[in-house]
């Protein structure tokens, strides 16, 4: 990707390109962690099947890899 190129694709997904790759992934794992904690809380209860928690936690975690692989951090 062209020098720039990255800044001109954040810019059109953030406003005015503000989040770096490093934030958004530090914020989706933040998200990921919060995740397991509800939906552990969530599951105990019988308020959320253990599939359906495995499977959000599995989706967020996805992104946080695929953000890592993108940046090759």
């Amino acid at each position: 990707m062209p020098v720039g190129a990255e800044a001109a694709i954040m810019a059109q997904i953030t406003p005015n390109g503000s989040f770096s790759v490093t934030d958004l992934i530090t914020e989706a794992q933040r998200e990921l962690d919060l995740r397991r904690q509800f939906y552990w809380s969530r599951v105990r209860a019988g308020k959320m099947r253990q599939a359906e928690a495995d499977k959000r936690i599995a989706l967020m975690q996805a992104i946080v890899k695929r953000l890592t692989v993108t940046a090759a951090l």
